[in-house]
Formats: C-alpha cells, structure tokens, sequence
C-alpha cells in the first residue's frame, strides 16, 4: 500500500499497481469437511469474468443476498448486479427468517443451496402426509396439487428464476421445486470456488477443457457402461492459483498438467442436442467404508431418505466397525407429535426414543430404501433422533448451508 496522506477527516491511499498474475483476492471454501481454505483468485481470473458482468438487463435486476461474501457465489451474484444497473437486497442473515426477507425484497430472481429447499420439501411432505392417508389416490392427487398452489406462493410474483447449486440435490427435491414453481425458471448450477462456473442444467460450458479420472477403489471408472465415471478434472478461466499459506493442500489440488481436481465423481452422458451433459453421482471425499469392505455415499443417501415425513434433516454416518449405516435424523416436530398422540405416545423423549416410534422410523427407511432398490448395508440400521436443527449457529450447518460432517459426527459421537 503506498503512502498515506491525512486531508482533514479523509484517508486517501495512492493507487497500487497490480500484475496481472497477482492474488487481487481471497474466496473462502464452504468447510463442510473441514476447516476453510482460501483460494488466491489473480486479477486475470477477475478480467475472465467481467465481461459477462457487463451485460445489460433487459429489465430492471433487484437481487437477493443472503450467503456471506467471503463465499464465491453471492460475491459474483452482486457484483454482476452492480455492473448491470440493478440493486441487491440483503438478508439479516436469520435463516429462520429467510422467506420473510424475501417477501420483503420480492427479487426477480435468486439463488440457493439444497437446504433451503429441503425445508420446505420438509414441510410440503408432512402436510401431505397429516392430510392424505385415508384419501383415494385420485383424491389424494387433488390434495398435492393443492398443496402445491399454496406453497407456490412463498416466492414472490417478480420472481421469474431461480438457481439452485452450492450442493447436491436430491432429484426428489428438484422435482419438487420444478412442480411447485412453475411460474419461474429453475436452473441448476454447478461450480467451484477454485474454479468458477463448470456446467448448467448439467451442461458444460463451452469449450472448457475437461477429463474423467477413474477412481477405482470407489467402482467408478471411465470404461464403465453404459456411461463413464470417474472424478472431473478441468481448466476454467477463473481457475485459481492455489490456497493460501497452504502449499500441501495446493500440490494436491492440481494435476502435473495443471487440471483442477474437483473431488466431484460425474457420469458424462450426450443429450440428443449433441451436447455433453455432467450429472454428478458422488463425492470422493465423502464416502466411506464398512466392516465388510463396502463404500457408501452419504450424501446421496441422505437425498433419498428426506423422503420421510419423519425426517426434518438427516446425516447418514459409518465406519469400519459397522456392517450398515446409521442415521442421524432431526426429527419434523409436527409430524412426529401427530405420530405419538395417534400411537398414545404420552413424551417423546429424543434421549431415550419410544420403541414403537424407533421401529416405526426404521420402517419408514426401509420401504423408501427398498422403493429405491438401494442395498441391505446402505439403509440405516439405527438411530440418533433429536429436536434441534442443524443450524450454523450450533456448527452443525457451514454459513452457506451445507451440512457440515465432521462437526455433526463428532457431537452425537460425545
């Protein structure tokens, strides 16, 4: 920084000259599977993206924030705004009152992680549930897409698109937000701190220079069929030049040639347009293994058990002792109330669990897992039930949302 020079009350700085290769700032990783890591992004990084920042609107933008802006994804979402004449509303950062704010700020358009989604998926489920058991199957149809109208009301009329990316999400999820929303575009994004934007609804961004490395010890390889598998390597323009004050951590990031290993396990597939399309299956950091040998993926598990009313969030956990997964299931409070009162429940007490609601839970699991013809060893054999949420506030929830794993096991671990 140069010198300082005091004119009254004002600091005025003289201007640094900055190389092109230079770090011009740091964006932090998420830190769902352990402490944050501050990705260096050049000035050549940021002259990669801004044209795309100087596109004009063709109607006024109003944005919605509510992600710290240490993160890479809002960072951008508001400087595209600025660049293009629009304004940004921001969230006090109260997720409890996410859709209070934006009711309030009524943007045209927004973006999200799957948590947000999950809990209102959550809440769609158990009033279907409370509602729809002694009903037809016609009647029952009518019931949901009553249902659907109501909620399709929590996003404002301006709003015409939303993105959902940050995560993986489950298809059931997706699903829903795409019959629930229907008055707006929904897309599908999937990118990185280090590197930026990769695909949209699963298709990648032109011309960018990618491979699939097999990942054996998983089952993934790029011989599999009908469909190669393996773990996404790529260069991008805004590819970043390594994590700060962490060499270890930048040496592995990177292929000898320079691809940028994303830890994302994908099945490349050709849409009838010609296009390539990445559907992500995996994560190669998440899984891990049985007493038996076998490797599970929690996350996408967890995607298919938010299927049950009881579920209000869920962490799958294993480890080499166990022959099966066990669940940690944060429980939907009024769903599990109705369940007790209708089964003379008189407490439910979350420390020492009702057997009736125990084994009514795990039944719950199976069906879902045998629906979705998963194996013996991936539906959860027990439990740990509780009330409290995963927030970011107790840790269990990274400030973007994500669930955060290794904070979540090792507190229901104590």
């Amino acid at each position: 920084m140069g010198d300082i020079e005091i004119r009254g009350t004002i600091t005025q700085y003289d201007p640094v000259a900055t190389e092109i290769d230079q770090c011009l700032t740091i964006v932090y990783t998420s830190g769902s599977s352990g402490f944050p890591k501050g990705a260096m992004i050049s000035e050549m990084t940021y002259i990669a993206s801004i044209s795309d920042w100087c596109v004009p609107y063709l109607i006024e933008k109003v944005g919605f924030c509510y992600e710290p802006l240490a993160w890479a994804s809002e960072r951008d979402a508001i400087l595209r705004t600025f660049f293009r004449g629009g304004r940004t509303g921001f969230s006090t950062g109260d997720m409890s009152r996410f859709m209070e704010e934006l009711a309030l700020v009524r943007p045209n358009g927004f973006s999200t992680t799957p948590a947000i989604w999950n809990k209102i998926y959550a809440e769609f489920k158990v009033a279907l549930s409370l509602v729809s058991d002694q009903l037809t199957p016609l009647e029952r149809a009518k019931e949901e897409e009553r249902l659907l109208l109501q909620f399709s009301k929590l996003v404002p009329i301006r709003c015409k698109a939303i993105t959902v990316g940050g995560a993986m999400i489950s298809p059931v999820i997706l699903d829903f937000i795409k019959r629930c929303f229907k008055k707006c575009t929904i897309y599908e994004s999937y990118g990185s701190t280090e590197c930026g934007s990769i695909a949209t609804d699963n298709i990648v961004e032109t011309r960018l220079p990618y491979r699939l490395v097999s990942v054996p010890e998983m089952g993934y390889t790029t011989d599999d069929k009908p469909y190669p598998r393996g773990e996404l390597v790529i260069k991008t323009g805004e590819l970043f030049t390594g994590y700060i004050n962490n060499p270890e951590e930048t040496q592995t990031a990177f292929t000898e040639d320079g691809y940028f290993r994303t830890g994302d396990i994908v099945e490349t597939r050709t849409n009838k347009y010609g296009a390539v399309t990445l559907q992500i299956i995996d994560r190669k950091k998440n899984f891990f293994k049985l007493s038996q040998g076998q490797f599970v993926s929690p996350e996408f598990l967890q995607g298919i058990f938010i299927q049950s009313p009881f579920v209000e969030q869920i962490y799958i956990h294993g480890d080499l002792l166990a022959d099966s997964v066990a669940a940690v299931i944060v429980l939907n409070r009024e769903y599990t109330q109705s369940f007790a009162l209708e089964h003379h429940i008189d407490k439910i007490d979350t420390n020492n669990p009702a057997p009736q609601l125990c084994f009514a839970i795990l039944r719950d699991l199976q069906a879902i897992g045998e629906k979705e013809s998963l194996r013996k060893h991936e539906i959860p054999s027990r439990l740990v039930l509780d009330f409290e949420p995963f927030t970011p506030e107790n840790g269990r929830l990274t400030s973007t949302m994500k669930p955060c794993r290794y904070k979540i096991a090792a507190h229901y671990a104590e």
